[in-house]
C-alpha cells in the first residue's frame, strides 16, 4: 500500500500557502504533499509539492452530474466575501470532493490525509496513522467536517455520490431551504452533506480536536473555548489560544482544566500572514520529533501574538488610504472608454 499523502486543495492566489506547503514539507519530509490549485497558485509548490491542475481531474460521471444537479441554497442574508462571490464558493466547497475523488482515482490513492488550505501541520503525521486507521474518517470543524485523516478512497468516492443524490431529493432541499428561513445567515454546504452523509452511511469517524494522549489537532486558533485564551486579543478584535513553544519546537496550548497539550495542527484561519511564518518556525522534523514529548508542558515560553510594528505600520497606512483609494477609483471609472 502507498504512504498515505498529505493533499491541500485551494483555488486563487493565497501568499499563506507558501508556508503552509514549505511547514508541510519540514515536518513531513517522507510524505507526498499535494495541491489541487490552478495556475493562481501553482507558483507556491515549486520544489515543496506536487501540483495537479483542477482541469486535469474534471472528468467523470460523478462530477458531470454534480454540475447538471448542483443549486446554491442560502439564507437571504448570507454574504460570503470569497474571491469569485459567494455562489462561487458554494459550489466549490461541494466541487473539490468531486476533484478529490478523481485525483485518488487517478492515481490509484487508498489513505490520505487532508486538511483545510489554511492548516499548519506542525508535527510528522505517519505515527499517528495507526490509531486512526481504525475508524473510516477523522473529523474537524467542532465535528462538522471531513478533515484529516481518510483510511480509504471510496469514503471519498461515497461522499460525493451522496451529495449528488442530497442535490436530487427536493424534501431534503426543502428542508433545508426552511431551515435557512430562521437561520438567514447561514448556507447548505458541504459540513451539512457529511453530516447526512455520516448517519445514513453510517460511517465510523473520530474528532481530531478531542486530545489524545496529550496531543490535539487544533480546529482553530480562534475556537478558544475549552482552552485558556491569550490575554490580549489578536490585533485588539479576535479572542484566540494562548500558546506556548519548548526548547525544542512544538506548539502547546493549555484546556481549562489545566491539561497541557500540545497541537499538531494549527488551522489558521482569520489568522494574519505574521503569524504562520511565527508558527512555521515551531514546527517538528522528525528529527526534532524525538526530542519533544507528547505532555511535555515545562518548562515552555510564550508565543506572541503581536503585530511586528512594520506590519502594523502598513496596515494602519492602508487603512488610511482606503478611502482615497476608493475616490481615486470612482473618478478613473467616469473615463474608462464604452465597450
Amino acid at each position: 500500500m502507498k504512504p498515505a499523502p498529505l493533499i491541500f486543495i485551494h483555488y486563487g492566489d493565497a501568499p499563506y500557502l507558501s508556508n503552509v506547503l514549505r511547514t508541510a514539507r519540514l515536518t513531513n519530509p517522507e510524505k507526498r504533499i499535494v495541491l489541487l490549485g490552478d495556475a493562481a497558485n501553482r507558483k507556491y509548490t515549486q520544489g515543496v509539492a506536487d501540483f495537479v491542475s483542477f482541469e486535469d481531474l474534471a472528468f467523470g460521471q460523478d462530477l458531470a452530474l454534480f454540475e447538471k444537479v448542483f443549486q446554491p441554497i442560502q439564507g437571504s442574508r448570507h454574504r460570503f466575501n470569497k474571491l469569485n462571490g459567494t455562489d462561487y464558493w458554494l459550489r466549490f466547497v461541494f466541487r473539490r470532493w468531486f476533484l478529490m475523488a478523481n485525483f485518488l482515482e487517478r492515481d490509484g490513492v487508498d489513505a490520505f490525509w487532508t486538511f483545510d488550505s489554511d492548516t499548519l501541520v506542525l508535527a510528522p503525521l505517519a505515527p499517528r496513522e495507526a490509531r486512526l486507521a481504525a475508524y473510516d474518517c477523522t473529523e474537524q470543524c467542532r465535528g462538522e467536517c471531513l478533515n484529516g485523516f481518510v483510511s480509504s478512497s471510496r469514503i471519498a468516492r461515497d461522499f460525493v455520490r451522496m451529495i449528488n443524490v442530497l442535490f436530487q431529493d427536493e424534501a431534503y432541499l426543502q428542508a433545508q431551504r426552511e431551515r435557512l428561513e430562521t437561520h438567514l445567515g447561514l448556507a447548505f454546504n458541504e459540513m451539512d452533506a457529511y453530516r447526512e452523509f455520516r448517519a445514513r452511511a453510517g460511517i465510523r469517524s473520530v474528532g481530531l480536536s478531542e486530545p489524545h494522549d496529550g496531543e490535539v489537532f487544533d480546529d482553530a486558533l480562534a475556537f478558544a473555548e475549552d482552552y485558556e485564551e491569550n490575554p490580549t486579543k489578536l490585533v485588539g478584535r479576535t479572542t484566540v489560544k494562548r500558546l506556548w513553544t519548548g526548547p525544542h519546537g512544538g506548539v502547546f496550548a493549555r484546556l481549562k482544566t489545566g491539561q497541557g497539550v500540545r497541537l499538531l495542527s494549527a488551522n489558521m484561519s482569520w489568522m494574519p500572514l505574521y503569524l504562520y511564518r511565527r508558527l512555521s518556525l515551531m514546527a517538528a522534523s522528525p528529527q526534532a520529533e524525538i526530542s519533544i514529548k507528547p505532555s511535555t508542558y515545562s518548562p515552555l515560553l510564550s508565543i506572541s501574538y503581536d503585530e511586528p510594528m512594520t506590519e502594523a505600520a502598513l496596515r494602519r497606512l492602508r487603512l488610511k488610504l482606503a478611502p482615497v483609494e476608493k475616490i481615486a477609483s470612482q473618478f478613473l471609472r467616469r473615463f474608462k472608454p464604452c465597450p
